[in-house]
């Protein structure tokens, strides 16, 4: 890849990459790799499985890489939406078998630990709660607050209407609301 195309323009480093350029795909793989890990992640739950799931996601869009069409969209959501159909395709193949990881506790102060404690407890809470809402909420909850995209963005990734996308977040986050008061933790 050229010095003066180095601009990390992701429509760029696209174009380099159909013409053969590996290096601007690198570029993109360090772009992407975190977002679409966490995607994933809030999704699986198992860093082990995700790991895999990412990197089945950026090998199956480097060997399409000349068939990608980013036209006004952002490359990023080309990303999603092929991380989006591995994971349904894996749901499908895999039907939820979940397995309980091992706790492994650092040494703390035991105020700190406790600390630790309640935040993951909570972490997990959240989690089981978000796996509750529907999947077009969970996918705009994970979207908005774990990916940092804006509601522009969900819609032309989900193919919904941006007032569609903000109504699924209302009703998402109401639906928490009501579920953390039920369980006297609002």
């Amino acid at each position: 890849m050229k010095e003066n195309n180095f601009k990390k323009d992701p429509k760029l480093l696209i174009d380099l990459a159909k013409n053969g350029d590996k290096e601007a795909f690198g570029v993109l793989y360090e772009m992407y790799f975190v977002p679409v890990f966490r995607y994933l992640f809030a999704r699986l739950n198992s860093k082990t499985e995700t790991e895999d799931l990412t990197q089945e996601v950026f090998l199956k869009v480097y060997q399409n890489i000349n068939k990608v069409e980013i036209k006004d969209n952002s490359p990023l959501s080309y990303f999603f939406t092929v991380a989006r159909n591995l994971l349904i395709d894996y749901w499908r193949k895999k039907k939820e078998v979940l397995i309980e990881k091992e706790i492994v506790l650092p040494n703390y102060k035991e105020s700190d630990l406790i600390e630790q404690i309640e935040k993951k407890e909570m972490g997990e809470i959240i989690k089981k709660l978000i796996r509750e809402l529907t999947l077009d909420q969970q996918e705009v909850i994970i979207l908005r607050f774990i990916n940092e995209m804006s509601n522009k963005e969900i819609a032309k990734l989900l193919g919904k209407r941006e007032d569609a996308v903000r109504q699924l977040q209302s009703r998402a986050l109401k639906n928490l609301r009501e579920k953390l008061k039920n369980l006297k933790i609002l």
